[in-house]
């Protein structure tokens, strides 16, 4: 199983989205890492053919996705960062919906393994209107299941949710990830080192990093310092620190920065973490809570 992105550009007018966009995906969890504003949504609405890319091909095991057409729909599921569901709909209701809309075989066996799944069998008969935030994304994951997929596209598909839902979202991308081609959009590092096999730096519709976590990590070692300062605000006020923490005490401060030099006499080199990484490519800060 193979999804190639062959020089993928999408343009609006002079404004390029996404600048030959050029992957090649196993098997496996991708995480889409980037800030607002990278091309993480153009790149999967091109891949859903919500919109047509100014050039470059998508080929599923050597297919073009486009020319496939419904064979490739077939394959393929797709849960954006905002999707519109019925209130007065129940879960099951919903499922049953958009089972008749994939056509898919065997449906009512389907659902009920799907909203196991999803930890959504006692909320079946629940009105989709009454559900949590949480809730409604593990009901969009099921939807986006219910052909079961070879292609599992999700954009930003913890964005807004508590850290209990998170973790338990997490958890359940890690296990239908098998057998599966699974791209996830994001901004939220911490999603991305739990479950990515291989990490995508996206910024401003260009590939600046395509590896694993580990190297990812590996690629700014020596580049995180951490140092006692007195004067806090000295610090922060000067534009050559990237500064990933301040932790206050009762002399001062333990700042955390990212910088290719040593910034301070008394800095020392510290271990980085996926935030480091994202302050050193991204030069601004990761929100976990947009």
């Amino acid at each position: 199983m193979e999804l190639k992105f062959r020089n993928v550009s999408k343009s609006y007018g002079k404004k390029e989205a996404l600048k030959n966009f050029s992957v090649t995906m196993k098997e496996g969890v991708y995480a889409l890492l980037g800030p607002n504003g990278a091309g993480k949504s153009t790149l999967m609405n091109c891949l859903s053919d919500l919109i047509t890319p100014t050039s470059g091909q998508i080929l599923f095991d050597g297919k073009d996705t486009r020319t496939m057409g419904k064979e490739f729909r077939a394959i393929y599921g797709f849960m954006p960062q905002s999707f519109g569901l019925y209130g007065s709909f129940t879960a099951l209701d919903t499922l049953k919906y958009f089972a008749k809309l994939k056509d898919v075989k065997n449906a009512d066996q389907k659902i009920k393994e799907l909203l196991e799944t999803v930890n959504l069998t006692d909320a079946v008969k629940q009105k989709v209107g009454g559900f949590s935030g949480g809730m409604k994304r593990r009901l969009g994951i099921a939807i986006a299941l219910l052909n079961d997929p070879k292609v599992l596209v999700l954009d930003e598909p913890t964005a807004g949710l508590d850290p209990k839902e998170r973790i338990r979202f997490r958890n359940l991308i890690s296990e239908v990830s098998f057998n599966r081609v699974v791209i996830f959009a994001t901004h939220i590092v911490s999603d991305v080192e739990a479950i990515a096999n291989k990490v995508i730096l996206l910024q401003h519709g260009v590939v600046i990093k395509n590896t694993d976590v580990t190297s990812l990590l590996e690629s700014i070692n020596g580049c995180v310092w951490e140092a006692k300062v007195q004067n806090v605000d000295e610090v922060v006020a000067q534009d050559s620190f990237k500064i990933s923490n301040i932790a206050k005490q009762s002399d001062g401060a333990m700042i955390r920065m990212v910088s290719d030099e040593k910034p301070f006499d008394n800095a020392v080199t510290v271990a980085p973490n996926l935030e480091d990484v994202y302050l050193y490519y991204f030069d601004e800060a990761a929100n976990e809570n947009d």
